[in-house]
């Protein structure tokens, strides 16, 4: 599939370039499998995404390392309900340190008084110094007012850490964000946690939702178009195919590149996709009687739409006529190229892609539209038997 779309979008680049990107040479016209063009395979299944069943939530809860935790009250393997409490700090010690703040705000503020007094005395003596004597006068009052004033901006720094703890003392008890089984407690002192991919290095204990599973998958940059959020897919067993869950992306995590690139996750039909970045998606399912979490599956786009339609998702480019009289240049049962009308449903606009209603189905072929294209044309298929491993069509006109 990779390789029809890399000579689609060479083959797009060059209509830009050079002037035109032609679907026919002389009386042949070049035809490519639609079954590949949509995604549903060479065979007529789905691409397949290896998959995990996974926790629906997790929470991570950490911890001030500047604070002493008191006392923990719950053990790995637990079950809490949100609100439970976990943990609590040691009060006392946040009490000592936030004497200590005071004490240095009190110390301050006697620099300030004593800085005062002697700018007082020093402006009396100036009064009565002679004028060789003025600016040494004049200098010491500047050093002390200062003083004075390095004072007041440590107060007020004091000020805001007094107010940042005795907030803090306010919330010395943690409890439980989730419902779920606690998976790991870190060693004091240590954040390390077999969950958690933290890097704050804060993370104390790790709770994990396990009443309620999901399906998380990675898909690569280099087949990125062929998901989209809100995809109706189709989760498989890898021990009975017959086997079967229903689901939905809920999302695609862009921001966060798989790191590990383990044998958990792989892209079926990539094997030379190996050096590029995989990202984390996520699927939401209708019904999980008979799965485990960990388990791990197969992943596959949703090919029907409950029998109303093909359910096949076609690039809007390979479309002619408009929405009312659509058409594409399709071979028929004798190889020659026609114009096949075909009903389209809804628009995917991250995608650009229409889906086929009827008109047309996987194992069809069509032509990439041009002006060269006529009715009744000799035609030439392409599939994925028509490219060794390394090469890319591209037909420029």
């Amino acid at each position: 599939m990779k390789r029809v779309t890399a000579a689609l979008c060479l083959c797009a680049l060059a209509l830009g370039l050079l002037g035109g990107c032609s679907g026919s040479s002389g009386e042949t016209a070049y035809v490519e499998s639609v079954s590949l063009i949509t995604g549903t395979g060479s065979v007529g299944l789905a691409d397949r995404y290896a998959g995990k069943v996974v926790a629906g939530q997790t929470a991570e809860v950490e911890r001030d390392t500047e604070k002493t935790i008191l006392e923990t009250y719950v053990e790995e393997g637990d079950t809490v309900q949100a609100g439970d409490l976990l943990f609590s700090y040691d009060m006392e010690a946040m009490q000592l340190s936030l004497d200590k703040l005071y004490l240095e705000k009190e110390s301050y503020e006697n620099t300030i008084t004593a800085a005062e007094s002697e700018i007082s005395e020093l402006e009396t003596q100036k009064a009565k110094a002679s004028s060789s004597d003025q600016l040494s006068y004049t200098l010491q009052i500047s050093s002390k007012e200062a003083d004075v004033r390095e004072a007041e901006y440590n107060i007020a720094l004091k000020e805001r850490e007094i107010a940042a703890m005795e907030a803090d003392m306010e919330n010395t008890e943690i409890t439980a964000p989730i419902a779920g089984r606690v998976m790991s407690i870190a060693e004091e002192g240590s954040s390390d946690s077999y969950y958690s991919d933290s890097s704050a290095g804060t993370t104390y204990i790790t709770i994990m939702d396990v009443t309620t599973l999901r399906v998380e998958g990675n898909i690569n940059e280099m087949n990125a178009y062929a998901l989209t959020e809100g995809m109706a897919v189709t989760i498989r067993s890898r021990v009975d195919e017959s086997q079967t869950w229903s689901g939905t992306i809920t999302s695609i995590d862009w921001e966060n590149p798989v790191t590990n690139d383990n044998d958990s996750y792989y892209y079926i039909y990539s094997d030379d996709m190996t050096t590029s970045s995989k990202y984390p998606f996520y699927i939401e399912l209708a019904d999980t009687e008979g799965l485990l979490l960990g388990q791990h599956v197969y992943i596959e786009p949703s090919t029907g739409d409950g029998g109303s339609g093909s359910g096949l998702m076609l690039p809007s480019y390979y479309i002619t006529g408009g929405a009312e009289n659509a058409y594409v240049w399709a071979a028929n049962d004798k190889d020659k190229l026609e114009k096949r009308s075909v009903t389209l449903g809804a628009y995917d606009a991250d995608t650009d892609c229409y889906e086929i209603l009827s008109g047309l189905d996987g194992s069809d072929y069509i032509a990439f539209p041009d002006d060269s294209l006529s009715e009744g044309m000799t035609v030439e298929k392409y599939d994925e038997d028509s490219f060794s491993d390394d090469e890319v069509v591209v037909s420029v006109g």
